[in-house]
């Protein structure tokens, strides 16, 4: 058998066939092909032709099944091309012009956060844009020009920023608690896009928290994680919640996520005042 044979087709190839597709993504969501059918209202006869390669979908048939898996949009393109058709979801960069009824909400939520730090994250989990809170504080700590220039894309990544020996973790004291909470993270948006840029940052930095990696991806994950900072001689201790778009139609916006962090206690509270306080003077 040659090599080309052997390698495995996962979600996220471009050359991917239509039936590995489906059987990958349908092997995911732990659906039968019975189920499949059922849910997406066809034979599972006619599915069974489908993955076989013995019949081809329609582009309608295509897309309801991408909706009863709960593809993300990427992979609902990927399918269509897989089909022969045409992408159906633009994916539009943040500065086009038409995307300003994205760009303004972003910028008035950072704007709003104020004086609590929050910042915007792509599919590469590379930071898109941030407030002067987080600035502030993550500038204070961090050489943010010579972490970005070492990622291959020479862009502050967040999990980097964050994992790096010269990152963010040498400062933050309940590492034991907010490490395996990241990589938690990341390992579930790995399994469940293959393909994605998660799998490189789980690869990259995962022996730094490996019970987290070995988690059941069914344990569900903290609705918020705790951040303990010691920044100069005092320690900001955060909530760090995420923020999603809930019905885009756009790839990229679909993929944006806004990281936002709320004092934990009223001594964290003042101390980002005093910091904002201090900026504008």
């Amino acid at each position: 058998m040659s090599q080309a044979m052997k390698a495995p087709v996962t979600p996220g190839s471009q050359t991917a066939p239509l039936r590995a597709l489906l059987r990958e993504w349908r092997g995911l969501r732990h659906l039968s092909q019975h189920a499949l059918a059922l849910e997406a209202k066809i034979s599972q006869r006619h599915l069974s032709f489908i993955e076989s390669g013995r019949a081809h979908p329609s582009r309608d048939m295509v897309l309801r099944i991408a909706d009863r898996l709960e593809l993300p949009l990427r992979a609902r393109n990927e399918l269509l091309a897989a089909s022969g058709f045409a992408p159906v979801y633009p994916e539009r960069p943040l500065d086009a012009s038409d995307m300003r009824m994205v760009r303004d909400p972003l910028d008035r939520i950072l704007k709003h956060h104020e004086p609590y730090p929050a910042m915007v994250l792509d599919r590469f989990w590379n930071i898109v844009v941030r407030n002067r809170a987080n600035s502030r504080i993550v500038d204070g700590l961090v050489d943010t020009a010579s972490l970005a220039s070492r990622s291959p894309d020479g862009r502050l990544n967040f999990v980097r920023l964050m994992f790096d020996a010269d990152g963010i973790r040498p400062h933050v004291r309940n590492w034991d608690v907010a490490g395996p909470a990241l990589i938690a993270r990341v390992r579930r948006e790995a399994n469940a896009n293959p393909g994605s840029p998660s799998e490189a940052l789980l690869e990259e930095f995962a022996h730094l928290a490996p019970a987290a990696v070995r988690s059941p991806d069914a344990q569900p994950l903290p609705p918020a994680v705790p951040l303990e900072l010691a920044v100069g001689g005092s320690v900001l201790r955060l909530i760090n919640m995420l923020t999603t778009f809930g019905t885009p139609q756009d790839v990229g916006v679909q993929e944006l996520r806004v990281e936002m962090s709320f004092p934990a206690d009223d001594c964290t509270e003042s101390l980002l005042r005093e910091g904002a306080a201090g900026a504008e003077s």
